[in-house]
């Protein structure tokens, strides 16, 4: 088997915890879920039920290898590529770009570059600001819980358009829970200690009464079987997987027909990436792949445009912490800022590229190297503005 997609259903709300402090009892008594697991905390997951479906491979007998050996077996898991999208029942989900602003009424606005009027300037080189296109001469407040866009309306945001309605989709709901510590030498309540817990159901029931079901879609190179039940975040939680048929079940190009057409056309210069997941880039919010040589290392397909393209302006969210646990050392792993999904990127091409080349990069991992890339770090759709 290769190139399998598989579905993610989970048996109960998950605990995907944010970077912020928290210990049961302690000071900080809160601990928040994430909408969905990070790409390192997915791969990481998937990597070991493709470990347990090997046959006569024992998680155990592992700790009678050397260093060596040890490294050697756990790169043949690591090297999987793993790529992965939110479904509500059966249709794809992406985060909303950040360039987008939605008010009361519903009606959305897109902002993007314009060029700087005399006596005026940025500190940031090359760069220009983006401003709200059609926008009302009145301030308005934007609204919120537009969280996640659904395929057609982000197809018409990458051909240059914008959808005519959005439903409000916050993702994944909240399922919060209240637990008493426990205290070690007893194994009974510690009175007066109470913290909450912040899950993520991945069902859910909307206004009007309709049933909703979430679920992660995974894009993998399977060379083997996969165990079919396995556990996933904080406190484990039991997960559900099943293979999939590939017709329709992954957000190829084919589903973005149009999008692919204009990127494809030799007259159209202007060009954007939406991210679709976290990524982690050399120089904070900026890739390094546009402007330096990241060797072999540089993802799929964007090695088209180094020297063709600058980067003229950037709509970034406010970065968010990447770390875990080291288990070789035993101790936890130095905190890395990713740049959010929704951050978007404008290009302006300065040369003819190899726009087949290009299209490469279709949701393929854009982070700097190649370890983040393998887990999924900055998958991304491309388009135009």
């Amino acid at each position: 088997m290769s190139d399998t997609v598989l579905e993610l259903s989970t048996l109960a709300p998950l605990l995907l915890r944010d970077g912020r402090p928290f210990a049961g009892g302690g000071e900080e008594t809160r601990a928040q879920s994430l909408p969905a697991p990070l790409p390192h905390t997915l791969a990481g997951f998937l990597r070991t039920q493709l470990g347990n479906a090997r046959p006569g491979w024992q998680w155990q007998s592992l700790k009678g290898l050397s260093d060596d050996q040890l490294h050697a077996r756990l790169q043949e898991l690591h090297a999987t590529p793993i790529r992965s999208v939110l479904v509500r029942d059966d249709a794809f989900m992406f985060p909303a770009p950040l360039n987008a602003v939605v008010d009361k009424a519903g009606k959305v606005y897109r902002s993007s570059p314009h060029d700087l009027k005399d006596g005026e300037g940025t500190n940031l080189p090359g760069l220009r600001p983006l401003l709200l296109e059609g926008a009302p001469d009145e301030d308005f407040k934007p609204e919120g819980g537009y969280h996640y866009w659904p395929l057609e309306a982000m197809r018409r945001w990458l051909l240059g358009g914008v959808p005519e309605k959005l439903e409000k989709i916050g993702g994944p709901p909240t399922d919060e829970r209240v637990h008493v510590a426990i205290d070690p030498e007893s194994r009974t309540g510690d009175e007066g200690k109470l913290f909450t817990v912040t899950y993520r159901s991945f069902e859910e029931r909307d206004e009007d009464g309709r049933f909703h079901r979430w679920g992660i879609r995974v894009k993998l190179d399977l060379k083997s079987g996969f165990a079919p039940v396995g556990h996933l975040g904080g406190e484990r939680r039991p997960v559900a997987l099943s293979a999939l048929g590939n017709n329709g079940k992954w957000p190829n190009k084919g589903l973005f027909q149009e999008v692919t057409d204009k990127l494809l056309d030799p007259k159209q210069t202007r060009l954007l990436f939406i991210l679709t997941s976290p990524a982690l880039f050399d120089h904070g919010w900026r890739p390094a792949w546009l402007t330096e040589d990241t060797g072999p290392h540089t993802p799929a397909g964007v090695s088209a445009l180094r020297g063709k393209a600058e980067l003229v302006g950037a709509a970034v969210g406010r970065r968010i912490p990447v770390s875990g646990w080291n288990l070789r050392e035993n101790r936890p792993k130095a905190v890395r800022w990713a740049v959010p999904a929704g951050s978007v990127y404008f290009l302006k091409l300065t040369a003819d590229v190899d726009r087949e080349k290009l299209l490469d990069a279709w949701l393929k991992p854009l982070s700097d190297h190649q370890n983040d890339q393998r887990d999924g770090f900055g998958c991304a759709l491309w388009g135009v503005w």
